[in-house]
């Protein structure tokens, strides 16, 4: 009997052992939902208050990000990414949307998700969000009419700035705003740029 013995070094061994791991690893999901995106000169101001909160607060997780930074008005909500059909559902929808550009201003920061380890800490408004939430209520009867018959999206307008293990009840900070001209269809994926799927104009923007 012959013993053959590898002379490739364990950390070589470890190496292909986690390439083969990360190669088997099933691809994260992705998640659909319509949204708001802020203008850059607002997309600017929200990166500078995530960061000054996190400083003011002592917080250790990051800001989302220019980029990043988003309202959402309705998300997909099954437990599966929506097929072909599903998604021209959502682009039909979208196109029957009839709304006049609103502004949107967000004037309290809370946190968001109390259960979870790390909530989200994100701004939000009271009156002022009105319009983002008829926007959700206008695209969730529009799907429904064409024949969507899955849970309802539930509207809590915000804007997410970060994570963090931290919690608080609303309080008041100078506003963020800017005027809403559109809506977008967003497909995001962990730790990847959002990948915008459509773009539906308001009226009177």
């Amino acid at each position: 009997m012959f013993l053959i013995c590898s002379r490739m070094p364990p950390s070589a061994i470890f190496s292909k052992e986690a390439t083969m791991e990360r190669s088997i690893r099933p691809p994260e999901r992705a998640n659909y939902f319509f949204a708001l995106l802020p203008n850059p000169i607002a997309a600017a101001a929200a990166d500078h208050m995530a960061r000054a909160l996190r400083n003011w607060l002592d917080l250790s997780g990051n800001p989302r990000g220019i980029g990043k930074y988003h309202v959402t008005l309705w998300g997909w909500p099954e437990r599966r990414e929506p097929d072909s059909e599903e998604l021209a559902l959502m682009h039909r929808a979208a196109g029957r949307v009839r709304q006049d550009g609103f502004k949107l201003r967000l004037d309290e920061v809370a946190t968001f998700a109390q259960g979870l380890e790390k909530p989200a800490l994100v701004m939000t408004g009271q009156d002022s969000v009105i319009g983002a939430e008829r926007l959700h209520d206008a695209l969730d009867r529009e799907l429904r009419a064409g024949g969507f018959r899955g849970r309802r999206s539930p509207c809590h307008p915000h804007l997410t700035l970060l994570y963090a293990r931290f919690r608080t009840k609303a309080f008041r900070v100078r506003p963020l705003s800017w005027r809403v001209a559109d809506f977008v269809l967003i497909r995001s994926v962990p730790r990847r740029r959002y990948e915008i799927l459509g773009r539906w104009p308001l009226a009177n923007p």
